[in-house]
This record gives C-alpha cells, sequence and structure tokens, in this order.
C-alpha cells in the first residue's frame, strides 16, 4: 500500500500507470521511474494499454521513495509491483480492497478521506511543483505528469497566481 501511495503522491503518476509498474520501470541508480504504459479494467480484468497521452516519460523518484521502493522491489521477487495472487496484474476487486485498506489506515490517522481517491494524490503532486515556479517550469512540469503546459496552467494557474508580485517584478525589471 506504501509503494502505491509514494508513486501517486511522490511520483504524480496516475492509478492505471503505478499498477502497471514492473521493477524494470524503476531505475534506482538514476532514481527515476519511467512510465510508458497503464493498466485498466474490463469488468474485473486487468489490461495493459498505452498512457493518457501515448508517450512515454521519465520522472525523478524522490530519494527517500527510491530506497523505499528498491527494497520493497526487492521483498515482493516478481516483477510486477501490483499483482493478485495467481495472476499477473492486479484486479479491479484486489485494487478496491487495496484502497479500502489505505482509506481505513488513513481515516485511522486522522486524515479525512471523504472523496479522497488516487487521482487527489496527483494533483496534489502538481500543485506542490506549481508552487516551486519558477525553480521549475511549467512545461517541465507538464512534461512530468505527462500532459500539456496548457492543462497545467488551465488547472493550477491559481497557484501561479497566488505566488505573482507584479510591483516587484516591475521593480526588479526597471532597476537602474
Amino acid at each position: 500500500h506504501k509503494a502505491f501511495l509514494y508513486l501517486i503522491y511522490g511520483c504524480g503518476l496516475r492509478r492505471g500507470e503505478a499498477l502497471a509498474l514492473s521493477r524494470f520501470d524503476l531505475n534506482f541508480r538514476s532514481q527515476t521511474v519511467t512510465v510508458n504504459k497503464s493498466l485498466a479494467f474490463s469488468g474485473n480484468d486487468p489490461y495493459i494499454k498505452g498512457t493518457k497521452n501515448g508517450k512515454e516519460r521519465t520522472v525523478p523518484i524522490p530519494s527517500k521513495i527510491c530506497r523505499y521502493l528498491e527494497n520493497y522491489c526487492q521483498d515482493i521477487g516478481r516483477p510486477q509491483l501490483f499483482t493478485t495472487k495467481g495472476k499477473p496484474y492486479i484486479t479491479k476487486s484486489s485494487y478496491n480492497k487495496m484502497w479500502a485498506a489505505i482509506l481505513s489506515a488513513l481515516k485511522a490517522a486522522g486524515a479525512d478521506t471523504d472523496g479522497l481517491t488516487a487521482h487527489v494524490f496527483r494533483h496534489n503532486y502538481c500543485t506542490n511543483l506549481c508552487y516551486q515556479i519558477p525553480m521549475i517550469s511549467i512545461k517541465h512540469i507538464a512534461a512530468l505528469m505527462g500532459d500539456t503546459e496548457k492543462m497545467v496552467i488551465e488547472v493550477y494557474n491559481h497557484i501561479i497566481l497566488e505566488k505573482e508580485d507584479t510591483v516587484s517584478a516591475i521593480e526588479k525589471a526597471l532597476e537602474m
């Protein structure tokens, strides 16, 4: 459960992107994850499909998360990170049980879990990156998310505007 949460929050992956990962998608030396597929469900049955935009991307893995994932991969002893017993990938019902257990643990820790979905963690990741502008560009945030710059601006522009200081920017730009 922790590995899944780390991937959706610490790397901003979509649910299906995280569920489709194998240990071969993780590069512990460069501390990156390659996102090139997604897991979807037809009823309860999982199947692999392309990413949302059909593009492959490489996302940095924060150091603490990388160490955890490296140990996790050694412990599980199989290529796929998330499976259902006897199957190569996790089924929809097994995912639902895993997510229910995650919500239960978060609730027990005092978190408000009403309406909490895996996608909310992705939004938190992008929001946190937007607070790092100009250290990271909107273009790079979009690339990490596997989205367009237009989408990042449309959804997260309020964060960018919060940080804006027009008067100081003009003063600095016209310093004489």
